[in-house]
This record gives C-alpha cells, structure tokens and sequence, in this order.
C-alpha cells in the first residue's frame, strides 16, 4: 500500500490490483441528465469522438490536486447555474472522451447511464446511444426508465430495450423525472419498474439524495432516502443501487442521520446496495466508515466529474479509513459491481 496520497502513487497502486480484479465504473452518464441533448455531431479527424460548438478536445490528464473549488450551499444553487455547469461537462462525449478517462484512471468498463425527463426522450436516448456508444464489452449500456408508459407496459419496453440494445441496468431519476415515491402513483411506478427489472435480472440505478435549483421545488428532494424508504424494494430479486448513497447533495449532519435510514433499509432488502458516486470527501468518509463494504460500488458520476478524479477522490479515503484497503478496494471496485452485472456481463477485463 503506498504511503503517499499523491494521486499518481495511487493510480499505480491500484493499477497493479487491477490487473488481477477488473475495475468498474458503475455511474457514468453519456449525455447530460438535465438536458439529455444528445444534438452532438461526429469529428472526422478523431474516432469516436463527438462535439458541440467550437471548443477543441483535450485527452484528461491526471493533476496533482484533487481538491474541487468550495461548494455553494444547496439552496443558493439554480437552475441556471446548474444548466451552464452542464454544458461544459458535455461540450464532448463519445467513446473517445469516455475511454480516454477510463484509460486515465486504469479502470476496465463503465456503466453508463442516461436519464429521460420527457415522454419520448427514453427511446430516442437508447436509439442515439446505440449509434454513438456501440457495445465493445467495456462500455456497458443501460436504460434511462421511460416518461409516459404506464407501469403494466414497462415489461415489454425493458425487455425489448434489452433484446435489440443488450441493456445491462436500468436507470431512473425521480427528482429529475417527477416520481416522487411517497405518493401512490410514484410507488406503484417504481415498483412495476422493480418487478420488470426483476423478470429481467436487471440491476437498477436509482437516483439517491437532493438535486438542488429543480422546479417545482419538492421534486429536489424525491430522491432523499426519507422518500425512498417508501418503496418496497423487494418487489425486485435483482440488485438495486441507491447513488450517492442517497446523500446527494445533503449536509454532513443530515448524512449522519441518513446512514441510520440507509442501514434500516439494508436490514430490510437484501438487494439493496449504494455506490459513492460524486460525494463531498467528508460526506465520502462517512459512507466508507459506517456502510458495510458488501453494500457498496465505486461509481464516479461522469463527466461531471472526471472519471480519474473521483477514483483518487475515493482511494484517498478508502486509505484514511480501511484497516484493510486493498480488500476493501477489490470487494467495492470490482467484485460487487461485477456481481450485480454477472448475467449481462459479456468480457470485462
């Protein structure tokens, strides 16, 4: 185990593990969730490269600092703000950039995860993916859940979507989407899904905290575990990620009682799961200190953040708090996201 938190020791260290136990990212968005633009076009000098505007691509390269500028508080964060920090994200895409910052990270594949918020968007979200993001075994696709189909058809649509496109997880966003699981409509949708996703040994992705700046502002906070605790779970026996560990966005006092609902739910569903995908370091040590490491997948919620960036983020405190780093980094990275895909996995690694 390195002695150094610099962020290239790190890479090597756990590059060296890597080459026996494949590395995954499971939280990878090809195209921005608030928007889902996916009005890009092709770069004839670059493969698999694809643009917007006039900006030229650089390759990531790893920076001594991991330190993200000091965060305004949830509710001073706007839509706008929100809209033009996304744009920046995603003036590129593709499998160039996405394999680029896998390469970067010395990661094997990634899940990658849209997300619709408007009736239509999801089938053409999973039309547009499989042109631009062709299925190599290391970019895994998933399914944005659909807007507008009534929870008795969701069988149908995911079963087709993983007949023609080989869909490997199911992702829904219910801040973004206006499901809000403490209502009846909003369980029983989420439940169908569960029950589909069940029939179908699909692992689901659910949106887990607050999503500040959105509109009407009760839908920010339909992905905090006070809501998800409605659901029952166990409608579906495939696994179910709860992202962020359902501490988007939420104050360290608020995670520390939060934690205490995420554990009652583990208790409850043995599916369930939370990956620590895009977490504050503070925030990201209470999930590594208090959640079982059985219960947890390394996610990094790219290109919000970049891929390399949120790796070094989570080795860094997986060392402050581990008695046991580099098992721990096996069972989190590779081990439990490999289980959760093991009947859709096709050559990772």
């Amino acid at each position: 185990m390195p002695e150094s938190s610099d962020p290239h020791i790190l890479l090597e260290w756990a590059g060296d593990v890597g080459e026996t136990f494949p590395f995954l990212d499971f939280h990878v968005h090809p195209f921005d969730v608030l928007t889902g633009d996916t009005g890009y076009r092709l770069d004839d000098q670059v493969q698999g490269l694809y643009y917007k505007g006039s900006s030229v691509y650089h390759p990531p390269r790893v920076q001594a600092s991991v330190e993200r500028p000091k965060t305004s508080p949830a509710s001073s964060i706007t839509l706008r703000s929100l809209l033009l920090a996304s744009r920046l994200a995603y003036t590129h895409t593709g499998p160039k950039v996405l394999t680029d910052q896998l390469d970067v990270a010395g990661l094997a594949g990634a899940l990658l995860l849209p997300v619709a918020r408007t009736p239509g968007a999801a089938e053409n979200l999973s039309q547009v993916s499989a042109h631009m993001f062709p299925d190599d075994g290391r970019l895994l696709p998933g399914c944005a859940f659909p807007i507008g189909i009534p929870p008795d058809k969701l069988g149908s649509f995911f079963r087709t979507a993983r007949e023609t496109r080989g869909i490997r997880a199911i992702k829904l966003h219910p801040n973004l989407t206006g499901v809000d699981p403490l209502t009846e409509f909003g369980r029983d949708l989420i439940e169908a899904m569960l029950a589909a996703a069940g029939s179908l040994n699909l692992p689901v992705v659910m949106h887990g905290g607050r999503t500040p700046g959105l509109e009407p502002v009760a839908c920010r906070e339909y992905g905090t575990l006070a809501h998800l605790a409605n659901v029952d779970w166990s409608v579906s026996s495939a696994p179910v990620i709860i992202a962020h560990g359902g501490l988007y966005h939420v104050t360290e006092e608020e995670a520390i009682a939060a934690l205490d609902v995420l554990e009652r739910l583990f208790e409850r569903y043995p599916n369930l799961m939370a990956d620590t995908s895009n977490l504050e370091p503070p925030i990201l040590r209470l999930v590594l200190e208090k959640v079982d490491r059985n219960r947890l997948i390394f996610g990094s919620d790219a290109l919000y953040i970049p891929i390399w960036k949120s790796w070094v983020r989570f080795l860094q405190t997986l060392r402050l708090v581990s008695q046991h780093p580099e098992d721990d980094l096996i069972r989190i990275a590779s081990l439990n996201p490999i289980g959760c895909l093991i009947d859709n996995l096709l050559d990772i690694g």
